[in-house]
């Protein structure tokens, strides 16, 4: 038995959800096995024909699935489920995450001692893995280089090997239980509490047969939403279906695509909330624009389009 084969069995074991990362080596997915693609059809993955149907969603712990796999992929280095229980900060050096991270400790306090595996980069990235803090906690407001893992994502376990370096992922020793964040951490991965306020009554001027609102969303292109917030298209028309987006800070090429004329996020590292297989959710380009400019409050968006008409 290989160390990989040896270590995916254990981590399943233990109640980790995983799946082999297989690197060049062809890609089992059909184009209806992928949420991002117009042709996904909901199912489970255990019930398709693809080897890792759903790509992190085929992650299990199921014995003999994981068998099979690394007895077909023996050197698949080992990608893990972020547990429901728990999130995992990536701090990249190589967009200066771990000066970032330093920062915020000398202004802040220091960490209390948690779990830490370290990237087989060999250059000081690594992975803290906390408790989740509750809510929906993002990396939005931590700066480059410092990403929030969660539940919708993956990590690589030791003793995977980076493809580059040729190095292993390693745990830092001790290896402790995942602790609480602090509280400080805590007030950056979580959106601040919602002002609390009367409701106001919402009047939109309307034109003719049409609501400012819907002449928005029928004159604006993602392109003037999207691009001056940091985000790039990969496609020659940002407005097509199946466009796809990429945001600043993310380390996938693809955080978004439009479908239906909506903006589909698979990112958690954006100000807006990921879609799921099991949750799919769109935004309107008047919706995105609230979210970008106008922290999400659609009252506010809409009476500034109002007074800008």
């Amino acid at each position: 038995m290989t160390a990989l084969r040896g270590a995916a069995l254990d981590y399943a074991a233990a109640g980790y959800e995983v799946f082999p990362l297989r690197g060049k080596l062809p890609h089992g997915n059909c184009p209806e096995c992928s949420p991002r693609n117009r042709r996904y059809r909901e199912h489970a993955a255990a019930d398709c024909d693809h080897e890792l149907c759903h790509g992190l969603l085929a992650a299990t712990t199921d014995p003999a699935r994981v068998e099979g796999w690394w007895t077909r992929w023996p050197k698949g280095n080992i990608g893990a489920r972020v547990p429901t229980s728990m999130v995992v900060l990536d701090v990249d050096p190589r967009h200066d995450g771990d000066r970032r991270l330093a920062n915020l400790v000398a202004k802040h306090g220091p960490l209390p001692a948690t779990r830490v595996s370290y990237s087989g980069r060999g250059d000081g990235g690594r992975h803290l893995w906390w408790l989740h803090p509750g809510g929906t906690p993002t990396a939005v407001r931590l700066g480059d280089g410092l990403d929030l893992k969660t539940h919708h994502g993956y990590v690589v376990l030791p003793p995977s090997v980076h493809p580059d370096s040729g190095r292993p992922y390693r745990w830092a020793e001790p290896v402790c239980d995942p602790a609480p964040m602090p509280g400080w951490l805590r007030r950056y991965v979580l959106p601040p509490p919602a002002a609390q306020r009367p409701p106001a009554r919402l009047r939109v001027h309307r034109d003719p047969g049409t609501s400012s609102i819907e002449a928005f969303n029928e004159r604006e292109t993602w392109t003037g939403i999207l691009e001056p917030h940091g985000w790039t298209c990969r496609d020659a028309n940002g407005d097509k279906d199946g466009a796809r987006w990429q945001h600043a800070k993310a380390t996938h090429a693809v955080s978004a695509t439009i479908r239906h004329g909506c903006l589909f996020v698979y990112s958690e590292s954006t100000p807006f909330r990921a879609t799921g297989a099991s949750d799919p959710h769109g935004y309107t380009r008047f919706r995105a624009w609230a979210v970008l400019e106008h922290g999400g409050d659609l009252s506010a968006a809409a009476r500034a389009l109002r007074e800008a008409s």
